[in-house]
């Protein structure tokens, strides 16, 4: 029998050790990858359990049950507020077990009177989902990475060295092919190979950036305050940090109408200044997520020119929320009214010109927050000198929030994770240690615990309940990749797991990532056949109409000293010419050995030979082989563990059962008496 303590962080970030029943029963479950649903990442969690509305307990969760609780400043401020989990950590026999957060559902009531809190503790992991919410990429901050929309930035971006932003070779309307004598193309098909005199060429604003992956992570971690490991994501690991994604928000050109005739300068140089309630970080406003805090606040703009005409868009965690067109003079937009509170979150401001610059002598924000109804009103005033003399460009700014694809943040991490089999667990220091799955069965040690397995009752089942496990991407729909589906009856870069026979009985498995999955092609010279070394993207549907799609990834390669391509800008007016630019590729480099994020060994479009690395090969391969191997078993045993292994074994591990090793798939444990429901997989690696 173990004795159980579990402590709960106050107000006041103390560990508060809540009274327990003297027969409650708290049970853990963990799993780290389950046969079951190998698309998800597990992490530890514990049904509801019950602790007693004792004195202690009552002063914690500060008398939730009674929502007329107040303290002596007559405000709202020390009421408890279950929508929020509180830190937590549980202890068996005064010893560190399992760190993680509590969220309270309830309290029970016996004559009018507090009996019992309902309580759940969660593991950390599980934690992302919830912090990230609904938020989406374009509520990261990516400012730093923004650029100028223009030809010239946009030549740079193709022929330069490979950096956080780049233009690839992926046009978004227009074909391209290349051909050294035929001069005579029309319509939407644009010959890379004629002079600069033709009337055809690549014109750069066919051309949109993409932004590292990387960048993006580093983003998430600033935003919520997260710390990655850097066993995966690390600059070295050149599968995951050569990854790109493509700006693609709209179909078709940049921006839309009003985006073509208006220009977009993001408004930038405030002071990092912080108050006791909100702040100015990295040009950004940010209101807490207090709830307590009633709030206004306007943004107001001095202008030089009284008939400068300007539109303000304020975004509110990257999206749209107010903007004021056709402005003349200086102005004042609130975020909202003194009867509303403003919405928690991060405000960043855009100005918007037509064909002629315009300046301000400043640009600031200024209003006034009190503590709920009953405090006193305090002014708050955040302007910054830097501000002063703005001046709103008209060239076009590529602002990174509004070009970025849409898709929530916890859905393109989750996407990363299924590519390549990863998997997080939370450190004792609050590092998410991210692995592949392989690398994290690796750091494994064997536990031998036939001496506490009950014997009296085991079973043995089959492992895996499918016989054909699917892994794809969710968009397929751009015109090469769909052609390729038309031709060949299967969707481009997918792979069809039948284990090792076709007619094995179960379900059929299907693993998605989000992201759209394009087929390239390497333009060939149509005037006498030879390839060239000029492969691209071509971001249309089969129809030939330009195509949105899902959010692209893809690895970029710089080609050096290739054929030479003819540039034009908007205008038509050539551009020198270059031998140098970067092109879209499914594998980290134009060969058929290296790593690609076709998940089957598929074909490599530039060497028109196969990749053999593909996603499953490399990150599903060695678990799932095993999981169908018509020899293993998931085995159940029931096992009363000792403190010595429950506090130090972790999912990595091995138990060993009369000298056969075994993966744990899940183990669910009942902390008041020890007692583990065990489920394990033959672990043939040993």
């Amino acid at each position: 029998m173990f004795t159980i303590q579990v402590f709960i962080k106050d107000d006041n970030d103390a560990d508060i050790r809540v009274d327990l029943f003297k027969d409650e029963s708290v049970t853990l479950t963990q799993s780290i990858q389950n046969v079951r649903d190998i698309s998800s990442v597990f992490t530890d969690f514990t049904r509801t359990f019950n602790i007693p509305a004792s004195q202690n307990t009552n002063k914690l969760f500060k008398h939730y049950y009674n929502s007329d609780v107040v303290n002596n400043n007559q405000t709202l401020s020390s009421a408890f507020d279950a929508r929020k989990r509180r830190s937590a950590r549980i202890e068996l026999n005064h010893t560190p077990f399992k760190k993680g957060n509590i969220r309270l559902d309830g309290v029970n009531m016996k004559d009018n009177k507090p009996y019992t809190y309902r309580i759940t503790f969660f593991g950390k992991t599980v934690n992302l989902k919830t912090l990230m919410g609904d938020d989406q990429l374009s509520s990261l901050d990516l400012a730093s990475y923004n650029t100028t929309y223009s030809d010239a930035e946009i030549r740079t971006k193709l022929t330069s060295s490979i950096g956080d932003v780049i233009a690839p070779l992926i046009t978004h309307t227009r074909r391209l092919v290349y051909d050294s004598v035929n001069t005579g193309f029309t319509g939407v098909t644009d010959n890379l190979a004629e002079t600069a005199g033709s009337n055809r060429a690549l014109f750069m604003k066919q051309l949109k950036y993409a932004i590292r992956v990387h960048r993006i992570i580093e983003a998430m971690q600033s935003k919520y305050n997260l710390t990655f490991s850097a066993d995966f994501f690390n600059t070295t690991n050149l599968p995951y940090y050569n990854l790109y994604l493509w700006m693609h928000r709209k179909k078709g050109d940049f921006g839309t109408g009003e985006q073509i005739e208006k220009f977009s300068t993001y408004v930038d140089g405030w002071n990092n200044e912080v108050s006791d309630l909100m702040e100015i970080k990295n040009d950004i406003l940010i209101f807490p997520s207090t709830g307590i805090f009633f709030s206004f606040c306007d943004l107001k703009t001095v202008c030089v020119s009284q008939s400068s005409v300007y539109d303000v868009q304020i975004l509110k965690d990257g999206l749209e929320f107010k903007r004021v067109n056709d402005i003349t003079g200086d102005t004042s937009i609130a975020l909202d009214s003194n009867v509303t509170p403003v919405p928690p979150g991060e405000y960043s401001v855009i100005i918007y010109v037509k064909s002629v610059s315009v300046v301000f002598t400043n640009i600031q924000w200024i209003g006034e927050y009190r503590e709920a109804t009953f405090g006193p009103n305090r002014d708050f005033d955040f302007n910054t000198s830097s501000v002063g003399n703005f001046t709103a460009t008209s060239s076009a700014d590529f602002i990174i929030s509004n070009q970025i694809p849409e898709i929530k943040n916890i859905n393109f991490l989750t996407g990363l994770f299924k590519m390549f089999n990863l998997t997080a667990f939370v450190e004792d220091d609050g590092t998410i240690k991210i692995q592949t799955l392989d690398s994290f069965y690796s750091g494994g040690v064997d536990h031998n615990i036939t001496e506490y397995i009950d014997i009296s009752e085991s079973a043995v089942n089959v492992a895996l309940p499918f016989k054909e496990i699917d892994l794809r991407y969710q968009g397929t729909g751009a015109f090469y990749a769909k052609t390729h589906e038309q031709i060949f009856n299967e969707e481009w870069g997918t792979e069809r797991f039948l284990g090792f026979e076709e007619d094995i009985d179960g379900e059929i498995f299907k693993l998605e990532v989000p992201f759209e999955h394009h087929k390239f092609q390497r333009l060939i010279n149509l005037n006498n056949d030879p390839v060239t070394t000029i492969q691209w993207g071509w971001s249309v549907d089969d129809n030939q109409e330009p195509y949105i799609g899902k959010p692209l990834l893809f690895y970029p390669v710089k080609i050096i000293g290739g054929e030479i391509i003819q540039l034009k800008d908007s205008a038509g007016s050539a551009l020198q010419a270059t031998s140098s630019y970067i092109i879209p590729s499914n594998s980290v480099e134009l060969n058929n050995t290296s790593q690609s994020i076709n998940f089957r060994a598929e074909l490599n479009e530039y060497t028109n030979t196969i990749s053999t690395n593909g996603l499953f090969k490399t990150y599903y391969t060695k678990y799932l082989t095993d999981v169908f191997d018509s020899k293993n078993r998931l085995t159940k045993v029931t096992a009363f563990l000792p403190a010595k292994v429950l506090l130090n074994f972790t999912l990595a591990d091995r138990f060993i059962i009369n000298q056969r090793s075994y993966k744990i798939n899940s183990i669910t444990t009942d902390m008041y008496n020890g007692k583990s429901e065990i489920e394990l997989l033959n672990d043939f690696n040993a």
